[in-house]
């Protein structure tokens, strides 16, 4: 045997060996993880193989991008694979792929973006081991109990679809779900009771979202829940309260939503700590807005140029936002670190309270007044500025400059420095600060308030009506947290007995005067004035007052009823003070009440026991129930239908059909009548004949009597013939 028979063997064997443990054409490996992107057919195909063969089928990690006509029942079975990644590979349409239920045994996270899914693979539920699902960029519009039935999964993300709702039961199938992210969908709304099984829950994030309403109920869902992100939507207000979900709240995101005023006690979260509201075009922060957060310790609500006024009550006296502990082992000491960014605000002033406590302070690009921060600072050490190098101010001639620094306390936190600033050769004005302008427009039935301010310190603030009465007004007083209000209609059906005597309808404060439900009278000319030793100023605001269009319609007329619908409600904030009803009178003294609730989401009733052919005055009217007196109603007059006769009564198609029935059973009846008539007389002839036959007489017929026989004849011949024979 020659050298040549031998090394061509060894030569093979060893390209063979350097094909298997060689990295497929069009991939990179790292240990047992394989990252491929753009294969091509062949590519593919080499891919597949190589999976198959030692080492590449004890991978762990598996990475496809851009990989044309993949089909997943290629792809070998993978008894050891964790992670496999798929973006931008679309299928060729087998939405059956995973129906190998032990292709991919230990698979833990398993991405599939942009690759055109249109539902979820019901196989899913074969991934007994699965911890983190990402189907992002894909098609799918409906996540609901049959999505996904994966009992261990942990996170689920769905980014950039098209899901418009969540289904009621989707989370009993998954109880150790952690994370949820919903991002850039088409959800309108957030229902809590939807997250009742939900039990593990612990962050939420919906953001990007055209979310325009939270509805809380009586369920207690998201018990767990910490971290919630509901920014990039279309929020105009938020009521979450700790009563019935979000206990544990910790972090909240509802920054780029149109929340024009953050109102008192919006938020009612014991344990949130972290609130972002930046990029809401805040115009107005009301007096206790935070005071139902004890323990917030950072707030950003920068980029709001518009944000003209913020009340110094806004977090009250019993808020720990400026006491957040950290201890320090280095120097045995605690730290506040209490953080508020108010970076590209409008703030011309920052609230003395703020000063006071605050212990970081982000102030770039605010649009302060250089007079009155020189004097509101110079004071008040316990701030630290932490942006301070790129913080200005403007002076009374509109130019801006740096805030000048003159000395630097000793006294200093860790990292951070403690500044003051020279005074100011301006003086500092006061002035007063009407966030929404000097021509206002309210809707009748709604809550509003008119919000007009002084930002000085010694002044006095008055209010006078459009009937000349003039009022001193005094801080607002913050209200306690208080369970949910019923409406009027379900506080007397629970309790007929029930009377209240409600707070006076009007409000006035040093920063508002407010209508707890407004009226058309309401509407007119309010001057605002601020008084102080050196000055008197005055704002005088014009509220227009505008009708809502209600409109009441008898959308089907009976005898004795009359079905109502109605195109709106008014949205109505004061609903225990507030009642709805239908009236209906007639001319004899006919009256009747009918009260309604305030949350008939139907917008109907079905008024009924009316008389026949009688004309009503109806009326759909909303009034307090203190005063009686009618905020708008809306009203129609409508005639009862008459009791019709049994001929008006039947259509044309039916009378026809009763008049063809009734000629057939008359001409039955008639049939049969004359049947049995001539079968009578017939039955009569016959008894005749046979009467005459026996009694010998003879029977003619009609035509001749040659052949009339009689009975007896004819048995005489008849046995004479039988002789003869």
């Amino acid at each position: 045997m020659n050298s040549e028979t031998i090394i061509i063997p060894i030569l093979v064997l060893l390209y063979n060996s350097i094909l298997v443990t060689s990295c497929p054409i069009g991939c990179s490996c790292n240990g047992t993880s394989v990252t491929c992107t753009s294969l091509t057919n062949l590519e593919l195909d080499l891919l597949v193989t190589t999976l198959k063969e030692a080492p590449y089928n004890e991978t762990t990690e598996l990475y496809l991008d851009s990989v044309e006509n993949l089909s997943m029942s290629l792809i070998p079975d993978m008894l050891v694979l964790r992670v496999l990644k798929i973006n931008s590979s679309p299928s060729t349409g087998d939405n059956d792929w995973f129906l190998r239920r032990h292709q991919f045994p230990e698979l833990q996270i398993l991405h599939f973006i942009n690759c055109g899914l249109k539902i979820f693979p019901k196989a899913l539920m074969s991934l007994t081991s699965l911890l983190e699902l990402d189907l992002s960029g894909n098609l799918l519009e409906n996540l609901g109990a049959d999505s996904i039935h994966i009992r261990s999964i942990q996170r689920v993300i769905i980014r950039n679809n098209k899901i418009k709702s969540i289904g009621v039961h989707v989370f009993r199938y998954m109880p150790t779900l952690k994370l949820l992210d919903l991002s850039g969908n088409q959800m309108t709304r957030l229902v809590t009771s939807d997250f009742t099984s939900a039990v593990s829950l612990r962050e939420l994030i919906l953001r990007g979202n055209k979310i325009e309403l939270i509805e809380t109920d009586t369920t207690d869902p998201l018990q767990q829940l910490e971290t919630m992100d509901l920014s990039q939507n279309l929020l105009r207000e938020v009521r979450l309260e700790a009563q019935q979900n979000f206990r544990h709240l910790f972090s909240l995101n509802l920054s780029s939503n149109p929340l024009h005023v953050i109102r008192e006690g919006f938020l009612q979260l014991p344990d949130l700590q972290i609130l972002q509201l930046h990029n809401c075009d805040v115009v107005v922060v009301e007096a206790g807005a935070f005071v139902s957060l004890p323990r917030l310790h950072s707030m950003d609500i920068k980029n709001n140029p518009n944000l003209a006024y913020f009340s110094p009550l806004a977090f009250g006296n019993n808020t720990a936002f400026y006491r957040y502990a950290v201890y320090s082992q280095k120097n045995m000491k605690i730290f506040e670190l209490g953080r508020l960014n108010i970076q590209n605000s409008g703030f011309k002033r920052i609230p003395l309270t703020i000063l006071e406590k605050a212990s970081q302070l982000y102030i770039k690009d605010t649009k302060l007044d250089c007079s009155c921060t020189s004097r509101d600072m110079q004071d008040y050490g316990a701030v630290t500025i932490v942006d301070w190098n790129d913080a200005t101010c403007r002076t009374k001639m509109g130019a801006v400059q740096k805030l000048v620094i003159t000395t630097n306390s000793k006294k200093l936190l860790q990292n951070f420095r403690l500044s003051h600033l020279e005074k100011s050769e301006e003086p500092c004005r006061n002035n007063l600060l009407t966030p929404f302008g000097v021509k206002q427009t309210a809707i009748v039935g709604q809550a509003y308030r008119i919000y007009c301010a002084s930002d000085g310190t010694n002044s006095k603030l008055f209010w006078i009506s459009p009937n000349k009465n003039t009022t001193e007004a005094a801080p607002p007083e913050l209200k306690k947290s208080s369970e949910k209000k019923t409406d009027y209609f379900t506080t007397t059906l629970l309790d007929p007995s029930f009377s209240k005597n409600h707070e006076e309808r009007i409000h006035i404060s040093s920063e508002y005067y407010g209508f707890d439900v407004v009226l058309e009278s309401d509407a007119g000319y309010y001057e605002c004035v601020s008084k102080s030793d050196m000055k008197t100023i005055t704002r005088k605001i014009e509220l227009q007052v505008l009708k809502p269009e209600v409109y009441l319609n008898a959308s089907h007329v009976a005898t004795t009823s009359v079905h109502l619908s109605w195109n709106r409600n008014l949205k109505i904030e004061a609903v225990d003070r507030v009642a709805l009803r239908i009236t209906a009178s007639s001319e004899k003294m006919f009256k009747r009440q009918v009260q309604l609730s305030l949350y008939n989401m139907f917008r109907s009733y079905n008024l009924v026991n009316l008389s026949a052919d009688k004309e009503y005055d109806i009326c759909l009217e909303w009034y307090l129930t203190d005063s009686e007196t009618v905020i708008h109603k809306s009203c129609i007059t409508q005639k009862t239908k008459p009791f019709k006769t049994v001929m008006q009564s039947v259509n044309a198609k039916v009378a026809i059909g009763v008049i063809v029935v009734l000629i057939i059973v008359v001409v039955f009846c008639c049939d049969t009548c004359i049947h049995q008539k001539v079968a009578y007389l017939s039955r009569i002839k016959k008894q005749a004949k046979m009467q005459q036959s026996v009694s010998g007489q003879s029977i003619l017929t009609q035509s001749s009597s040659a052949d009339a026989t009689t009975y007896e004849n004819f048995q005489l011949s008849v046995r004479k013939q039988a002789c003869e024979i």
